[in-house]
């Protein structure tokens, strides 16, 4: 309804402050009205003429417009980044601020095509990455939160500019908070105590919020500590409150129906619609109709006040404002944009350099790279399943091109590298015919079967794409009541594999006999139906095929690296297929075919040059082993094949370096739901054992020396570092210098070495000698301490380092810095149970009176809390636990190694004051009463026996639960 806008009204008015302009739409509308814009998705407002505007879409690496998911038609090219992942592998902030500044600018282009929507987009991720299987690994910045924070906050600026009232585009970060696992993460709990969350879990936010000025937040699916994200009071409290977001929140999609649905937190959508509100979402991100039923309802009942609803409408409309959209007359900044601004020749430059600067070199052993661009073509091989191969990401847009590795590799030498993808070539027999691709696509049983490409992507899951077609084989998924016929029938008529379910997939299972069978996607038996056609889906046998080889693959592989003098071999992931939202890895390994060809090819020719396309780390111990040189890059920019190429010819020098830890097994990794990042013994900063490649590694075709290295206290409140770097090398490049920090022993784990702070010293010339300086806040050394329950730094002596990664310290000093020194426990005041120092087979959930709860995870088992550092309270007589027991259980309290007193039982039928019993008819009438009652907290008493003296003046509190106990806090008395 943008032409029947209602303009001359004083919310369309620029020159009124934004407040003012929302005091006359909130007066104005009517609770209907109001109702009915509480989605991320709201209607046009054809009463005061104010046309609809959407909040929602995609931009994690540039804009996504591929249209596959409404009703605005084909897809919209746009440029595309590397995935975030590898974005954030250049650490090189200034150049993602102006990729940010692209991806704003073309979704002001965007904009102008679909004007109800594209102006809000759901980016960056910011989740830190705890757990290298991770799903969403690609979305992210890393495993630390300072670089984190720096490299989002960079993105963020670039999307937003800097202008004081507009905005280019609204940035939303993803997604707060704990949420890093897929399998389960509609419906679990992240465990996360208060030192996990105040120094790891919170930190991006904090650091995207109060320096990106990121506008919006969105919430997690998963619960925290038994809270479903969209309803955590945090939101409010800290987001909003302490961090001072200006902008809004909303829920993941389909978040709100997710809370009744899955997490059973609540019945009705209208509870979690009011209760989302209360906590601080804004808006809600599940289909229009159902967030306003779920409103109307939330009203009728009583749920919700105008005022709570009035606040969530002015925060999401607040931001609208500050885009522009509803300016009278156009006046942000930002909007004078043009066609051409799309996919321009600058934006083009921009994602190449950031491919470029992307890259990070693993190993590189007697300088095999960089290779020699006069060499013959013929003398190399180029193989393996990712070297001539692009693949979409979920959150990727549609590029105006793409390259592979072959292209790029053909564009510097002029000619075809001998190539060969390693994979095989099949056909599928069962009985006298074999599967062939019908015109429309489907597969049946034909005289003359087609031949497939076979890859093996691991943990079970293969494509086939039909060589005749160049087509891959996929379950058909009606999504209309005419397509519903069709679902399951086997086709080959994708381009690729991609769509939400990747019905591209199919397994593979071995019958013993020479015989397999095929099941799809979802596990469903391929079956062979009357008319000879294959499907899926049905409720008949599965089919028996013969599947035979017409061409190996590996042999051919192996026949071409004969004899040549350098191997490019390329390999890693799919996008789709290996790891995306919904779906975690099993392994880190490679899957087993890409080893098996990595080890044959280097067998037959050690002369190899690893390329690693992927958007996670890879146990690659063979090729670190082995192979003289090993490179890496993620995948999703339109300029991988060039970048890489360029990068393998010495065009452009590596110097990109790994944000996150690449360890060397699974066994190295606790369990992927294990949220505790410190005892778990999670990433660079905790992780004591042997890497692979260590975090922040990444070595370059030069070598660089540091010297005359200086760090000292200024002001109490910052710490100024300087060094001087040296290119000792041959060659121009880039050489990214990084200062950590390890803090003096304390009563609390530290970590082993965190990320202060860090600079890309770009284009070092051979000889040169270039100086850097930094200002580093003594608050990165900031810890939670759980007994002040405040953010602290502990005076003490510091080390500082510098170097090119956090293990390879080349010049240190020992700083004294300022700050406080942790007391003890006060006893006598309440101790939250999560603020232990320790503990044992624990997790935590929502508790009572604002507090968490804590109870063991294996009620079969003991749980133990571990609270040191406690004032010895010896006049104290009793303890009290504030605790709920539904079935039973006993709490012990120990003191120094002494069993201090114990209270057993449940607090359904516990009485704090005994009963009077005096005669039967009482006893029969308490038992009777207790059937009625429900589990409730309360406090229960422990009788102090002799509280032990410690000699040192402080003592080590254990409380052991056992059975179903949650306990939220005690005190002595």
């Amino acid at each position: 309804m943008k032409n029947n806008a209602k303009t001359d009204t004083p919310f369309w008015d620029p020159s009124l402050p934004f407040e003012e302009r929302l005091d006359w739409l909130l007066s104005e509308m009517t609770m209907d009205e109001k109702l009915s814009c509480m989605a991320t998705r709201v209607p046009d407002l054809e009463r005061l003429g104010i046309p609809g505007f959407s909040v929602g879409g995609e931009a994690a690496h540039g804009v996504e417009a591929r249209n596959d998911q409404n009703d605005l038609g084909a897809a919209e090219p746009t440029t595309s980044f590397p995935q975030p992942i590898g974005m954030s592998a250049t650490w090189d902030p200034d150049l993602i601020k102006k990729a940010g500044e692209v991806t704003g600018t073309e979704a002001r282009v965007i904009y102008h095509r679909h004007p109800d929507r594209g102006l809000s987009r759901w980016a960056p991720t910011v989740d830190l990455e705890r757990d290298p299987r991770w799903g969403r690994t690609e979305e992210g910045y890393g495993e630390d939160p300072v670089l984190t924070g720096v490299m989002s906050s960079a993105y963020i600026q670039g999307m937003q500019g800097d202008d004081p009232k507009y905005l280019r585009v609204a940035a939303t970060l993803k997604h707060f908070y704990a949420n890093n696992t897929e399998a389960g993460r509609g419906w679990k709990s992240s465990c996360v105590d208060p030192r996990n969350r105040q120094e790891l879990y919170l930190e991006p936010f904090r650091r995207a919020l109060m320096n990106g000025r990121a506008e919006g937040v969105m919430t997690a699916y998963n619960k925290i500590n038994g809270i479903p994200g969209m309803l955590n009071p945090e939101v409010r409290e800290i987001l909003k409150k302490e961090y001072g977001l200006k902008g809004h929140v909303v829920c993941d999609g389909g978040a709100m129906e997710l809370v009744a649905n899955l997490h059973h937190y609540y019945g009705l959508h209208a509870e979690t619609l009011a209760n989302a509100v209360k906590a601080g979402v804004d808006g809600m991100s599940d289909r229009p109709e159902a967030v306003a039923q779920a409103a109307r309802e939330a009203w009728d009942l009583g749920l919700i006040t105008e005022e709570e609803i009035d606040e969530a409408l002015r925060n999401i409309f607040r931001t609208k404002l500050r885009l522009g959209i509803y300016d009278r007359e156009p006046c942000n900044p930002y909007d004078r944009v043009m066609e051409e601004d799309l996919n321009s020749p600058l934006n083009k430059q921009i994602c190449l350099q950031l491919s470029r600067e992307a890259i990070v070199l693993l190993k590189n052993e007697n300088k095999m790279l960089p290779l020699d661009p006069a060499v013959p073509a013929e003398t190399m091989a180029l193989v393996g399943p990712l070297a001539d191969s692009w693949y979409q990401d979920w959150y990727g847009g549609t590029p105006p091109y793409v390259t592979t590795l072959r292209q790029g590799m053909k564009e510097i030498q002029g000619t075809q590298v001998p190539f060969a993808d390693g994979l095989d070539r099949v056909i599928f027999r069962c009985g006298q015919k074999g599967v062939a691709a019908a015109a429309d696509g489907r597969l049946y049983l034909s005289e003359e079967p087609d031949v497939f490409v076979r890859d093996d992507w691991g943990e079970g899951s293969y494509t086939f794409r039909c060589e005749r077609t160049g087509k891959y084989m996929n379950t058909r998924m009606g999504q209309s009541d005419k397509e519903s016929s069709e679902t399951g029938w086997i086709a080959a008529e994708k381009d690729a594999p991609f769509d939400w379910f990747v019905m591209e997939i199919f397994h593979v299972l071995e019958q013993g006999n020479g015989m397999i069978q095929l099941t799809n996607r979802f596990h469903s038996p391929v079956e062979i139906d009357e008319k000879d056609f294959l499907v899926s889906m049905r409720e008949g046998s599965a089919a028996q095929f013969r599947m035979e080889i017409v061409e190996n693959g590996l042999e051919k592989a192996c026949s071409l690296v004969q004899g040549k003098e350098k191997v490019i071999l390329a390999l890693g992931c799919n996008s789709m297929i290996n790891a995306k939202e919904e779906v975690d890895r099993t392994t880190i390994a490679l899957p087993p075919a890409q080893e098996h060809l990595l080890e044959e090819i280097y067998r037959i020719n050690p002369n190899v040059v690893l390329v690693l396309f992927s958007n996670y780390p890879y146990a690659i111990n063979t090729a670190q082993e082995k192979l003289p040189a090993v490179i890496w890059s993620a995948t999703g920019s339109q300029d991988m094949g060039t970048a890489m190429a360029e990068t393998l010819f010495g065009n452009n020098a590596p110097a990109g370096r790994l944000n996150m830890t690449w360890y060397r097994s699974d066994e190295q990794l606790p369990d992927i739901d294990d949220y505790d990042i410190i005892k778990g013994k999670r990433t660079y900063r905790y992780f004591d054992g042997d890497v692979l490649y260590p975090f922040g590694y990444g070595l370059t075709y030069s070598s660089f020396t540091y010297t005359d290295f200086s760090a000292a206290p200024e002001d109490n409140r910052k710490l100024r570092v300087s060094f001087c770097v040296t290119n000792t090398g041959d060659r121009v490049s880039d050489e990214v210098a990084q200062i950590y920090g390890t803090a003096p022993a304390s009563r609390v784990k530290k970590p082993l070495k965190q990320l202060l702070g860090f600079r890309r010293l770009k284009d070092i010339l051979p000889g040169e000698i270039r100086k850097a300086e930094f200002m580093i806040p003594i608050d990165e050394f900031r810890f939670y301490d759980v007994i002040s329950r405040t953010m602290m730094v502990e005076e003490g002596c510091y080390r500082i380092f510098v170097g090119p990664s956090s293990a390879q310290p080349q010049l240190e000093a020992f700083v004294e810095i300022p700050g406080r020194n942790p007391g003890l426990r006060d006893l006598k005041k309440r101790i939250p149970a999560d603020h232990y120092d320790d503990y044992e087979n624990i997790t935590l959930t929502e508790g009572h009176f604002g507090f968490t709860a804590a109870l063991p995870v294996n009620t079969e088992k003991t749980g133990t809390l571990i609270y040191r550092s406690c004032r010895p309270e010896f006049g104290s007589k009793n303890a009290f636990f504030h605790l709920k027991s539904e079935k039973g259980g006993s709490l012990e309290l120990w003191i120094d190694g002494k069993r201090a007193g114990e209270w057993e039982g449940d607090t359904r039928t516990y009485e704090a004051v005994p009963p009077f019993l005096p005669d039967e008819n009482a006893r029969k009438e308490a038992i009777e009463r207790t059937k009625y009652r429900i589990p409730v907290y309360t406090d229960v008493k422990i009788s102090l026996q002799d509280i032990p003296e410690c000699p040192e003046g402080e003592a080590e509190l254990q409380i052991r639960l056992h059975g179903d106990i949650k306990l939220c806090y005690f005190r002595f008395e």
